[in-house]
């Protein structure tokens, strides 16, 4: 097993809640962001604020040929533009940049 990095750049929609895309990527890594242990590709998303953007790293470890399926899943999730949280309220985001799956 070996750690990699995925990084994009976001827009937050006003209101937003900055959880929100590393709750997408636990979504699409897990099924849900509250999952009974182990994770398949244990992973820790931040998500920190970049001028009027901001970047959502994550670290996740997979095996290197499952590398890039794990990108594509993170990938997807933040192209989705969306999520909800605990409460029901749905955040949403604008994917600026981000390297290819």
């Amino acid at each position: 097993m070996t750690d990699f990095v995925h990084e994009a750049s976001i827009e937050l929609a006003d209101g937003a809640d900055p959880r929100a895309p590393g709750g997408a990527i636990t979504v699409a890594l897990c099924g849900h962001w509250d999952h009974e242990p182990p994770c398949r590709w244990p992973h820790h998303t931040e998500t920190t604020p970049d001028g009027d953007r901001h970047v959502v790293r994550t670290v996740f470890t997979a095996a290197p040929e499952e590398a890039g399926a794990v990108r594509q899943k993170i990938l997807a999730a933040l192209e989705s533009g969306k999520q909800a949280g605990p409460d029901g309220q749905v955040s949403r985001w604008t994917v600026r940049e981000a390297p290819a799956a």
